[in-house]
């Protein structure tokens, strides 16, 4: 039986669709194992030949004492302690240098060769106190070179001038510079370790070791493998997050290679008809047909399987190569090989393939044998009633799902229920479309049969004849495309919404915040600053910790001036007009306009008005009070938290940041945050984020495009005798083949145009759930989506070439001959 039915030309679309398949998922897994391993390769530097570690913990240090005790542990070979405190250094142009935030740390050189966290890239390391090495990702930022001098601040803001002698290459991408200890305690002060890493003797257990550890009351040991998994295992929470969506991706490559596989079986059943009849009437038993197509199926699956592993590899170095761009630079690395991604994929390949191929499979033994016979091909689809039941209440439970989601308020939850409501009406969506496919396509084949006459009109009549199996071909298509358009959909409403509500809260150009462990910036900068023509608003926020009934806050003191000009939060009761001495604008959630707040901070009390309720801000806290009543709950705090600053009219950015720079020339460690730059840079992300969606989408509707050209072949085998007579009747070779291009281009526009106006609606409202009670602005990336929507119709006109090349190429003698 299996011999009898394996037509290998045949069953190239359904191989096809599960190599692509098949190679995004091994890709995904090969990539995720071979990211780790760079990341652990990385990390491995910072505890290379560490077998035992003592931490210290947050705020306390470790002494010498410490590193003594440990050197004199029974089974501990060597030892050495690591210093690592905060340095900031300042570019060429007098500027911090951060990396993603942090100003950057200071450690020392290591009196254990063996034991250090770094190797030497190019140069030699300091061995006097002015001479200094820096990382190797500072240096490329900064365009500092061995020789050159470099400026660094200490946490009195004294600038010191150091010697480069090295570039080294160091964990992590925060800033680091290498000194002597001599050097690194004179410029902070510290004269403790922030580790303590040894080596054991040869034959001895880390572990054993480990315990053995005199371990001070602020501090943890751990043995190298825990002390190298700890510091890898921020990375891994990056990789996580890209790994996850990426098995996301692989996820809908699967389903649209299931809804294309399931389809292109029934194409078979249906060219084999005459086949499975004669067998049936010689003996062959249902059982053993639907065994055959199952066999059949597992051994597409398993080839498929098997090519798609081997180009998965290419996905991942592909991944790999372009990690960056999905927003992960990962560390140099090759490609990892495992067993695991590996036995996966040749699991998932026959699985998918048998599961997509049990229904037409099964229809198959339940054709009569003279039906068969006659050709006559039943049509994919069930009972018009059964169709509407089902779908009517996965749409209800889909629904309730998703306006319980909009109701919460609370972000995570909510778009979890959101996500789980559009995937119930997108199912509801599948099971109708078969009733709505057909005036769909109708609708979008009105104009063209008006403009090209015959060809179109008969190609839309094609594509309305079987909506069933229509739907079931547009279905692959509309998953990928619904997935792009949500996608791109809460990408722009997200940056939309953003951008908004950073405008409405801050109308300011700069955003200056303390740095290198300071806690607060002098108040020399903002009164400077105010005396500056260059700017027209300077306001000086200041922060402190206090408790409210329910809990700690933030309270900040604003001035009365910056009110509705350099911070305009939205008002959820009474009036910004109100607030003043003696009151509070307050979070929502901690009172009631008009109550007396009491606010305990340090031994001192203080009672206000809540004069108005605002929408809470991380930037400046769940309290904000007059100045001086701030100024008398905290009569010591005598710094600005954060001072912002917008530019005069007629001053361009460069100048306004030169008169920052100027007045920041006596106080570096300020953090100087452009937001203009700041909105061009998350558009960037954005654009960047849709660019991955698309191309990452685009397996997807590869795969969904072999589906297109599959139901175009059965298309021509069902119409031979229908063709021949057409074209007896006149229609030209040209003709027909046109007829066949603008059926697939009708089918595969009528997908995107019903994934895309999906997409747009669930992106809104996954977007709304995020931002809760604020609300999201929608934005509806036109352009975008009807580039989808153009791609997918070209690619389905596309992928009709070779099918309506061979109906016209067809003998019309031979055509009408064949019974």
């Amino acid at each position: 039986m299996l011999r009898t039915g394996l037509r290998p030309r045949r069953l190239v679309p359904t191989g096809l669709a599960i190599v692509l398949a098949v190679a995004f998922v091994a890709g995904t897994m090969i990539f995720s194992d071979s990211a780790e391993s760079a990341v652990v390769d990385q990390y491995a530097r910072a505890a290379r030949n560490v077998d035992v570690a003592l931490t210290a913990t947050p705020g306390a240090t470790l002494t010498p004492a410490d590193l003594d005790a440990v050197r004199r542990t029974d089974g501990v070979a060597s030892a050495a302690g690591r210093m690592r405190e905060r340095l900031p250094l300042l570019d060429r142009r007098g500027r911090l240098v951060a990396s993603f935030g942090s100003p950057g740390y200071g450690i020392d050189v290591g009196n254990e060769p063996a034991l250090r966290s770094y190797d030497v890239a190019e140069g030699s390391l300091p061995a006097a106190d002015g001479e200094a090495a820096i990382d190797s990702r500072t240096a490329a930022t900064t365009g500092y070179r061995v020789g050159d001098s470099v400026t660094a601040v200490d946490s009195s803001e004294r600038r010191h001038a150091l010697r480069i002698v090295g570039i080294v290459a160091v964990s992590g991408s925060v800033s680091t510079t290498v000194l002597t200890r001599a050097a690194l305690t004179r410029l902070t002060g510290a004269t403790g370790y922030h580790d303590v890493v040894a080596a054991v003797t040869p034959g001895t257990e880390p572990a054993t070791v480990r315990d053995r550890l005199p371990v001070p009351a602020a501090a943890s040991a751990r043995t190298g493998d825990q002390f190298r998994h700890d510091l890898a295992k921020q990375a891994f929470a990056q990789l996580d997050g890209l790994t996850i969506g990426l098995a996301l991706f692989a996820a809908v490559a699967l389903l649209v290679a299931g809804f294309v596989i399931a389809n292109t079986f029934s194409i078979l059943v249906a060219q084999r008809q005459k086949e499975t009849a004669l067998l049936r009437c010689v003996g062959a038993r249902r059982g053993q047909i639907l065994r055959s197509l199952l066999a059949e199926s597992a051994l597409v699956g398993i080839a498929g399987a098997v090519l798609g592993t081997l180009l998965g590899y290419a996905v991942a170095w592909g991944l790999l190569k372009g990690s960056a761009m999905l927003g992960t630079e990962l560390p140099p690395g090759g490609v990892v090989l495992t067993a695991y991604p590996l036995v996966v994929s040749l699991v998932v390949g026959p699985l998918v393939t048998v599961v997509s191929a049990v229904v037409p499979a099964f229809r198959a033994t339940r054709i009569p044998p003279v039906a068969a016979l006659r050709m006559a091909v039943p049509a994919i689809g069930r009972s018009r009633r059964s169709l509407i039941v089902a779908a009517a209440l996965m749409a209800t439970a889909g629904t309730l799902t998703t306006v319980a989601g909009l109701r919460l308020g609370q972000p995570e939850p909510a778009m979890a229920l959101v996500v789980a409501g559009g995937v119930g009406n997108f199912l509801a969506l599948l099971l109708i479309s078969p009733l709505v496919i057909g005036g769909l396509v109708a609708a979008l084949g009105w104009l063209p049969g008006r403009l090209f006459g015959v060809p179109a009109r008969l190609a839309t009549a094609n594509a309305r004849r079987n909506p069933g199996r229509t739907a079931a071909t547009t279905a692959a298509l509309l998953v990928g495309v619904a997935l792009m358009a949500g996608g791109s959909t809460i990408a722009a409403t997200v940056n939309r919404t953003a951008e908004a509500q950073l405008d409405e809260a801050y109308p300011v150009d700069y955003l200056l915040t303390p740095a290198g462990g300071q806690r607060s910036i002098a108040p020399a900068v903002g009164a400077g600053l105010a005396r500056d023509p260059a700017f027209d608003l300077v306001a000086a926020v200041r922060q402190a910790a206090g408790r409210v009934p329910g809990g700690e806050v933030t309270v900040a003191g604003i001035p009365g001036a910056a009110i509705g000009t350099a911070y305009r939060p939205v008002v959820t009761g009474g009036r910004l007009a109100d607030f003043g001495p003696g009151s509070a604008l307050v979070a929502a959630g901690r009172g009631a306009v008009g109550d007396r707040l009491p606010i305990t901070a340090g031994g001192r009390k203080s009672t206000v008005r809540i004069a108005a309720l605002v929408r809470a801000s991380s930037l400046v806290g769940e309290v904000v009070l007059w100045p001086s009543d701030f100024a008398a709950l905290y009569p010591s705090d005598r710094g600005d938290s954060v001072i912002l600053l917008r530019a005069a009219p007629g001053v361009g950015a460069s100048a306004s940041r030169q008169r920052i720079d100027a007045a920041l020339t006596a106080h570096p460690l300020v953090q100087v945050d452009d937001l203009a730059s700041v909105r061009a840079e998350r558009g960037g992300a954005i654009r960047q984020i849709v660019g991955i969606i698309a191309v990452l989408l685009g397996f997807a509707l590869v795969i969904a495009l072999v589906g297109i050209t599959n139901t175009l072949s059965l298309s021509v085998l069902e119409r031979t005798r229908e063709s021949a007579l057409i074209r007896a009747l006149g229609l030209t070779r040209g003709q027909l083949r046109a007829t066949l291009l603008i059926e697939a281009l009708l089918m595969a526009a009528a997908g995107a145009i019903a994934g895309v106006a999906f997409g747009v609606l669930y992106g809104w409202l996954a977007a709304e759930a995020a931002f809760g009670a604020a609300g999201a602005l929608l934005a509806v990336p036109g352009g975008q989506l009807a580039s989808f929507v153009g791609i997918a119709a070209l690619a389905g006109a596309v992928a009709a070439v070779l099918p309506s090349h061979r109906a016209a190429r067809a003998s019309i003698i031979g055509a009408m001959a064949d019974t």
